[in-house]
């Protein structure tokens, strides 16, 4: 399926094969969609800029200059912004992907309402580049640009990707031309990544199930045509199999020719493959031989009177060999034997109608197990991808596995290291519990699959020559399968299945479990990606701490847990003694090395405890299990070791202290709020009362 100018669908007449999407950005985010595809690794992804100018501010757009690329032949065109790409959307050579605005490929659709409505002017990099020729472009004098600014916009905001090291520069040149405060919030190219990721994705698929409907459409086609073959063939002879075909020409030359019990040879590709009703003495066989070695001879006589042999062929191919014995009629045998030539096409006619009708039937069986295998794998490659439990994900192979693979074993071992940990595996053998077992990484047969990045099987007798493969695997196993698990930088690991019936793995088998082999590697991109984000939405990006979010997320279960169960639970407040002087006086990128080095020295805590940087320079210490003396204690020892080791930097060293509030949980504090508050008067307390202390709340 092709996508029409205005995003609709067009159907093509043949199967899509695999292509490439060309996708055309706003130049001022090009750079950054390049970067994101090259780390996603997205090969069949061409990227080029369109330098259709932005909308002025009132809302009018400039007429569009053509794109500079031209994509290749074949290619899946796609625009991908907002501005004047989405008016022009019905003349551009592609489908549009229409954005309210482009920033939303790097921030969402929320983040980038929320900055709008809060009145910031949010920039990129690519733009920021070029703000002067923007600026002149909308046709703003400096005395207009900043009467814009000043009266639409409450702050400039530099959405640093980093991917130019000069935009901080660009932004204060701008801020410093319309006079607006400015400030920069780095967010890198994940958001943009997800996106990305997406869309491809999305192509994918349709692409797939493009191809699948063709599939789909050819099978019944060919059934259909079948189905008129089996008409057409009905009407020309009676359809049976051969072999019923062969006693029905038995049957006839013995009545024709008063015989009893003719022999016949079933011929096919040129070679003898069955003989009715039984083998033929050793002189009919050599006759048959005689005859089948010349295709000239349509028949050949006996040294008896009383018979003959006849060839029976269609379309210059032989399919049938008779020996006629014993007619009734000796005399006759020339008569016969015109009787018999001429009707051995007939016969020849209704073999091959014969055979024609079992290979349909055949390819008819064929492409309804393809059609269903088609559908299951379909089914199996959107349940996996929109799976994002581990576990959960790879126990859905297993299942597949066993529906679409004939097996007693099957495993999923991936790369840790040089060695092979089992992730998932199916044993209806015996009992051995394998999840979680390893094997070494240059172990046979596993070296072989990951050296050859290929399919490979073997039988029991090979088999039998890894004497150091778990024999609870090999004892009962005749054929065993491993399928590599590959990615752009290799084998991740392998798919396993074994069965304890000889020979009983093919190509089909072959093909459906790399499909499979290929869905898992593309789930477990998922699955580690939406990991990473889960990580990093609870991670404050400078001290690499928990944020202010999870730190709530996480402390809220262990507070009740303690209000229940009347257990020991305090909070530490922490503040960096005059942090602002550290900031004015060496600047923000020292002011960030102390607060890195301080998130070192409060990591050293009980894993039990949690550590988060709550604010600026306000951190909190969640401690569990310890009573107030011992936090009392321990908030003293972390003062005291924050004041003995002073920050060491290029600039030379800097002695930094730290105030601390500690309040505990008592029988009165009802919610993890009331604990925190309580905590920030403590540290309130330790702040006016000179710094560098600890207080605690409920202490005179």
């Amino acid at each position: 399926m092709h996508l029409s100018r205005n995003g609709g669908a067009t159907r093509s007449s043949g199967p899509h094969k695999s292509h490439e999407i060309f996708l055309y950005v706003c130049r001022h985010y090009h750079t950054e969609v390049a970067r994101a595809l090259s780390e996603l690794g997205f090969t069949e992804v061409q990227v080029a800029a369109y330098h259709f100018p932005c909308s002025q501010p009132y809302g009018s757009v400039q007429p569009a200059t053509p794109p500079m690329i031209a994509p290749p032949a074949g290619s899946e065109v796609i625009f991908l912004g907002a501005c004047s790409v989405r008016p022009q959307a019905d003349t551009l050579p592609g489908q549009v992907i229409a954005l309210d605005h482009c920033i939303i490929m790097l921030i969402g659709p929320e983040r980038w309402k929320h900055a709008t409505r809060s009145g910031s002017y949010l920039l990129t990099p690519g733009w920021l580049h070029t703000w002067r020729e923007q600026i002149e472009a909308w046709g703003f004098q400096k005395e207009v640009a900043r009467e814009f600014f000043q009266e639409t916009t409450k702050e400039l905001v530099l959405l640093d990707t980093g991917v130019d090291p000069d935009a901080a520069t660009n932004l204060a040149e701008l801020a410093a031309f319309v006079d607006c405060p400015s400030r920069v919030e780095p967010i890198g190219l994940d958001y943009l990544k997800l996106f990305l990721r997406d869309l491809v994705l999305t192509r994918r698929m349709e692409q797939i199930e493009t191809q699948q409907r063709h599939v789909m459409k050819e099978a019944n086609r060919k059934i259909a045509e079948y189905a008129m073959a089996f008409d057409l063939l009905i009407q020309l002879s009676s359809i049976q199999s051969e072999e019923a075909t062969i006693h029905a020409i038995r049957d006839l030359f013995a009545m024709l020719f008063g015989c009893s019990n003719p022999t016949y040879a079933q011929v096919r590709g040129g070679q003898m493959m069955q003989f009715f009703p039984s083998p033929p003495t050793f002189m009919v066989r050599s006759i048959f031989e005689q005859l089948l070695g010349n295709p000239a001879d349509d028949y050949r006589l006996t040294d008896e009177p009383a018979g003959f042999y006849l060839r029976i062929q269609y379309q210059q191919e032989t399919l049938g060999l008779i020996a006629i014995s014993s007619i009734a009629f000796p005399h006759y045998r020339d008569q016969y034997i015109s009787l018999a030539l001429a009707i051995t096409n007939l016969c020849g006619l209704a073999l091959a109608n014969a055979r024609t009708f079992t290979m349909l039937q055949e390819a008819e069986q064929a492409l309804r197990y393809e059609r269903e295998i088609t559908d299951h794998l379909r089914q199996t490659m959107s349940d996996l991808t929109t799976e994002l439990d581990q576990e959960q994900m790879l126990q859905k192979v297993m299942e597949q596995i066993e529906q679409l693979i004939p097996s007693q074993i099957a495993l999923i071992l991936l790369h840790e290291g040089v060695m092979l940990r089992v992730a998932s595996a199916q044993n209806l053998i015996n009992d051995t519990r394998l999840i979680g077992t390893y094997f070494a990484a240059n172990q046979q047969p596993f070296a072989a699959v990951i050296q050859r990045q290929k399919a490979i099987i073997l039988n029991h007798d090979q088999l039998a020559y890894l004497p150091t493969l778990e024999p609870a695997l090999t004892h009962h196993i005749r054929t065993w399968m491993g399928i590599p698990l590959l990615q752009q930088e290799g084998v991740i690991g392998l798919l396993i299945v074994a069965s304890n019936q000889p020979n009983a793995y093919n190509a089909n088998h072959v093909m459906i479990a790399q499909v499979l082999a290929h869905e898992v590697v593309i789930a477990l991109q998922n699955v580690h990606m939406f990991q990473e984000m889960h990580m990093l939405a609870g991670t404050d990006p400078l001290t690499k701490l928990y944020n202010r979010r999870r730190l709530t997320e996480l402390a809220e279960a262990a507070f009740r847990h303690a209000h229940n169960t009347s257990g020991h639970f305090a909070a530490i407040f922490i503040d960096i003694d005059h942090f602002k002087d550290v900031n004015d006086t060496f600047g923000h990128a020292v002011g960030d090395k102390v607060l890195e080095h301080l998130a070192t020295s409060l990591r050293q805590v009980r894993s039990s405890d949690i550590v988060a940087r709550y604010g600026g320079e306000e951190f909190v210490i969640i401690s569990i299990g310890h009573s107030p003396q011992h936090v009392r204690l321990f908030a003293e020892r972390l003062r005291q070791e924050v004041a003995q080791q002073p920050v060491n930097l290029p600039e030379g060293q800097i002695a930094i202290t730290i105030s601390l509030g500690v309040a505990s949980l008592t029988p009165q504090i009802e919610s993890l709020t009331e604990l925190l508050q309580y905590a920030d008067q403590a540290l309130y307390k330790a702040k006016t009362s000179g710094r560098n202390r600890v207080c605690v709340w409920g202490e005179q």
